[in-house]
């Protein structure tokens, strides 16, 4: 199970690495694509999830405290995977190998990221709606 997490992740950026739109921006800007898809989807799961804390413990939290928090928690995001994955060499290595694997291996692991891409914008969504149902409901006079 903890192979194929880990695979997912690598696939995540495999498919932000391979993300063309029109000619290739080359292998920097490929493996910073690559990165950046894979920091966008922990991002929203890492807001989603933080939400859910604050609705839990019924008030807002210091991650709230405005726009220079979420630009910094986005960069510490990005910079870890960054890290992880082209500093490490992980996920350049997976990318190179992506092709290799077997067919049936590849379609599951595409499969999966369309379903976990799903399920992130689903729980975005609703952590979104929930969040602002409790910490803005008008209340009745």
């Amino acid at each position: 199970m903890i192979r194929f997490l880990k695979e997912l992740y690598l696939t995540w950026f495999t498919v932000g690495f391979r993300f063309r739109s029109g000619r290739g921006w080359g292998p920097i800007m490929d493996a910073g694509k690559g990165v950046f898809f894979v920091a966008i989807l922990m991002f929203l799961i890492l807001a989603g999830i933080e939400w859910r804390i604050e609705i839990f413990v019924g008030k807002k939290l210091l991650f709230d405290s405005g726009r220079w928090v979420f630009i910094a928690v986005g960069l510490a995001v990005y910079y870890v995977n960054y890290y992880v994955l082209i500093t490490r060499g992980h996920g350049i290595r997976f990318e190179r190998e992506f092709d290799n694997l077997k067919k049936s291996r590849k379609v599951l692991l595409q499969v999966s990221c369309a379903v976990l891409l799903l399920a992130i914008i689903t729980f975005f969504s609703c952590s979104v709606s929930a969040y602002h149902r409790f910490f803005h409901v008008i209340p009745k006079n």
